[in-house]
């Protein structure tokens, strides 16, 4: 993913969280184990903002669901909560253009925005000499198989391109935290994400942000899977 200088640290807030259904409606589930394909619980943060869009140097390279990275011939994009593979509408509020695009990577991790599209998606709906866009995302289709329920969320604090500065971090939330680690991304520049916890849905990955959030830390959550 695209990182803006050597040193980013991403605030959390308290959004709504919401049970996104799909545009063809039907039965709601039965309690229970949800079933392959349940609508996923997203923050409504999480599906308006700013659109930006990446593909040089990641063309070519791996995405954080393992395919690689086509930002010329795809229409995919980066969202840091919603399972990979679900499919979304994305709206440019200022022209109205929409395009399709299927999730397959994670990000932006730039405060405010919502998702990274391809280049080819950015095309589609007119933003990329602009760069950003404000956007309204609709789920159109939700992934099946385990990925939907076997959900994992964590709650990242921090990224630096020095390793010491993500170390120091780190030593300094282990003081009260469990599970903090520091995880190295290659991309242009080598990156190192300090993330704490591992939690099984996002309502309780937010809570963890918010408590961190009361300590002075800027956290947000991220769906690892």
């Amino acid at each position: 993913m695209c990182v803006i200088g050597s040193v980013m640290v991403l605030s959390a807030c308290a959004p709504k969280k919401v049970q996104v259904g799909t545009p063809s409606g039907g039965n709601p589930p039965a309690r229970g184990t949800p079933p392959a394909g349940t609508p996923p619980v997203v923050a409504a943060s999480d599906l308006e903002g700013i659109a930006s869009y990446y593909a040089e140097p990641y063309h070519g390279r791996k995405t954080a669901s393992g395919e690689i990275f086509d930002s010329y011939k795809d229409l995919t994009a980066a969202h840091r909560t919603l399972p990979f593979n679900t499919v979304v509408r994305v709206k440019n509020e200022a022209n109205g253009r929409e395009v399709k695009v299927r999730i397959n990577d994670r990000g932006p991790f730039v405060n405010g925005r919502v998702i990274d599209l391809s280049y080819r998606a950015a095309q589609q709906i007119d933003m990329v000499r602009a760069g950003t866009a404000r956007v309204r995302l609709t789920i159109l289709k939700t992934a099946a198989g385990p990925s939907t329920t076997n959900s994992l969320y964590t709650v990242q604090v921090g990224a630096f391109e020095n390793a010491q500065a993500a170390q120091d971090l780190k030593q300094r939330l282990e003081r009260k935290y469990s599970g903090v680690r520091v995880q190295s991304f290659s991309g242009e520049k080598t990156l190192y994400r300090v993330r704490v916890g591992g939690e099984a849905d996002i309502l309780t990955a937010h809570k963890l942000a918010l408590q961190l959030g009361k300590e002075d830390f800027q956290a947000f959550v991220v769906r690892v899977n």
